[in-house]
């Protein structure tokens, strides 16, 4: 099988991804991806750990002259976003991803390339492959179904790894941005009863896509549009001069990536056709000069289908809907007043389904304060209820917050300045990173994020940068002998 990836540098770090990248290892199935690591570690000779969620812990000893030092944690996740284009017939359970090196970057046809964080568990296994490596007795903690709520984070043991004085998380896209706090949050579901009546007519798909998306964390502060939301506002607007009614609602993937594509099967009456397809034309004209260049391919299309009897929402129901996608709370909510430019809560409705006689609609949510996160989410579970629906909160987990005393932030500050001749930037950011919980479980790390540049991720656009991997896979290397 040809190797894409064979002839780049660092070797043991590209062979690793381009192994990754052969496995499934969607957020839920994790088991061959955690079979691989393990196998790897036993075959080195390292005490490898494995838990019930599939989270590993192998640990590899000191190298010679560094006994004394403290063991260092290097951790990331093993789950990737899985995330294809509409016509893709991938099959993200069976088939191995399709690398592409192009233009110095390394991407996958048609889908996610999980370089987040494929690229941590690449390092991670280069790591145990030299043991001409320097560095303190590392634990490296690999953990699972991160992008789903960090459940793996959640259910881990970390009393083995008790007596770690530091950790390297690899699970930033920056490379030149140490991480150094992080939000917390949770994921809302938010469910409406719904009452259901019989009516004949046209079947019409209005779809909203070509929107920019991208991770509700890190991207939320862009404004961009979501295209859940804005499948409300093109209903409403249509039901100013359109007689319908709404068969089902669809739109996102995922709680945590702004979805990009919704679609709403609407029944009309056959001769209001070219009515539709009139107002369909001017709305996409209209939105398309509201979102701007962020969203600049932005398609609000409709396609039409057969005449028949339909199950569609009764007219109460109808309201209810359209009312809470325009209505839902949705997007930034604060700004945080202490560290200019960075967002303090916000809420993203990342899935929209429509399953028989209910419309469920999952949020997450994100908070830089604990009581922040709750509040609001509070906030969207008292509106849910008031609109006569039910709402559920779950995988929540804590932020990770900002410590005035970081000797391992500073270590790694004065190594990248005497590297890259200039100083790092040094940011606490509105993404959850597993660094939350796990610094809930042992409060006395000293904990340190960062990792290469890697674009658009949660995207099929997702895109890695094969010389920032080289840099910071040289910079790691520098931390961990300087750990001395």
């Amino acid at each position: 099988m040809e190797k894409i990836l064979a002839g780049l540098t660092p070797k043991d770090v590209f062979e690793q991804f381009e192994a990754i990248c052969g496995i499934p290892h969607g957020s839920y199935h994790t088991d061959a991806i955690a079979d691989y690591c393990e196998a790897y570690a036993k075959a080195k000779g390292l005490s490898c750990l494995r838990d019930s969620a599939n989270n590993l812990i192998i640990t590899v000893p000191a190298s010679p002259g560094y006994e004394a030092s403290g063991p260092v944690i290097f951790q990331g996740h093993m789950d990737m976003v899985c995330e294809k284009t509409p016509n893709s017939t991938f099959d993200f359970d069976q088939d191995g991803l399709k690398l592409v090196v192009e233009d110095g970057y390394i991407h996958a046809t048609d889908t996610t390339l999980g370089g987040d964080d494929g690229i941590a568990i690449a390092m991670g296994l280069a790591l145990m492959a030299d043991p001409n490596i320097p560095h303190p007795k590392l634990y490296l903690v690999f953990t699972t179904d991160e992008e789903v709520g960090m459940g793996g984070a959640t259910a881990l043991d970390l009393s083995p790894v008790a007596d770690a004085t530091s950790m390297i998380n690899m699970d930033s896209e920056d490379e030149g941005i140490f991480i150094t706090g992080c939000a917390g949050g949770a994921f809302t579901l938010c469910s409406y009863p719904l009452r259901r009546t019989k009516a004949k007519g046209l079947c019409t798909t209005i779809k909203v896509s070509g929107l920019a998306g991208g991770h509700s964390g890190t991207a939320i502060q862009h404004f961009g549009t979501n295209a859940n939301v804005l499948l409300g506002q093109i209903l409403f607007q249509l039901s100013k001069t359109v007689d319908y009614s709404i068969i089902r609602l669809n739109g996102g993937s995922k709680d945590n990536a702004i979805p990009r594509e919704a679609q709403a099967d609407i029944l009309i009456g056959p001769n209001e056709k070219t009515l539709m397809t009139e107002k369909i034309a001017e709305l996409a004209a209209t939105f398309t000069r509201i979102t701007g260049s962020i969203d600049r391919q932005l398609a609000i299309t409709a396609e039409f289908g057969d005449t028949r009897e339909y199950e569609v929402f009764g007219r109460d129901s109808e309201e209810l809907a359209i009312f809470v996608l325009m209505n839902s709370p949705n997007g930034v909510m604060s700004m945080n007043h202490i560290q200019e430019g960075l967002v303090d809560t916000s809420l993203n409705l990342g899935i929209m389904r429509t399953d028989g006689d209910c419309l469920s609609l999952s949020f997450a949510v994100r908070g830089n304060q604990a009581a922040s996160r709750e509040f609001l989410t509070d906030r969207l579970c008292a509106f849910t209820r008031y609109l006569g629906g039910t709402a559920s909160v779950s995988g929540v987990y804590p932020p990770w917050e900002y410590r005035t005393d970081s000797p391992l932030r500073d270590l790694a500050v004065a190594k990248y300045t005497e590297i890259y001749g200039k100083p790092p930037v040094v940011e606490t950011i509105h993404a959850g990173l597993e660094c939350g919980i796990i610094a809930s479980k042992l409060p006395d790390l000293d904990i340190l994020a960062m990792g290469p540049d890697i674009l658009d991720i949660h995207t099929t656009e997702e895109r890695m940068d094969i010389a920032s991997v080289q840099r910071t896979w040289k910079f790691l290397l520098a931390v961990l002998e300087a750990l001395k």
